[in-house]
């Protein structure tokens, strides 16, 4: 889990840069590119996005952003979509997950922080719950279980009782 916390907080601050930018669309895009393990180091999605326009090959703008956004150049999102490939199809699925939910929030929650918020939410660990069953059995051949695996003998008779 270790990995997707590194790379969600390294990708964050860009997925808003373009979110913000150029549109939650793009984003819809990156987020199913993701889950279908399509990112790739030097062709994914960060480096897409500093394409002119999608027709014209593989001339880049060069970088977006700036000032007192983040700057995604050609090397920078070469990082970003390597971050990306080396992620597990689990990690990657909750990252996709967290980017979904969080396009579905408010145009001004679209924060880097925020999205950091939804992937925590999904990596964290379920809950221990621990719960406690105290049966009772009164009588001769009486048995108290809460569940059983297998065969069931009771003293006194040769005869199986079936578990299930």
């Amino acid at each position: 889990m270790s990995d997707l916390a590194t790379v969600s907080a390294e990708v964050a601050p860009f997925l808003a840069l373009a979110a913000n930018s150029l549109g939650s669309t793009v984003l819809t895009t990156a987020q199913q590119r993701i889950a279908d393990r399509t990112v790739t180091a030097g062709e994914g999605f960060f480096r897409r996005l500093l394409r002119r326009d999608p027709g014209d090959g593989d001339q880049d703008r060069g970088s977006i952003g700036g000032g007192t956004e983040p700057l995604l150049d050609t090397r920078t999102a070469d990082t970003l979509d390597g971050l990306l490939a080396r992620l597990d199809d689990r990690d990657r699925q909750l990252l996709s997950d967290a980017i979904t939910a969080w396009l579905a929030e408010p145009a001004d929650r679209r924060e880097a922080s925020h999205l950091l918020e939804h992937v925590a939410q999904r990596s964290a660990p379920a809950p221990v719950q621990i719960i406690n069953n105290h049966p009772t059995a009164n009588g001769a051949h009486s048995l108290a279980a809460v569940e059983i695996h297998g065969d069931i003998h009771l003293g006194g008779g040769g005869r199986t009782q079936d578990g299930s």
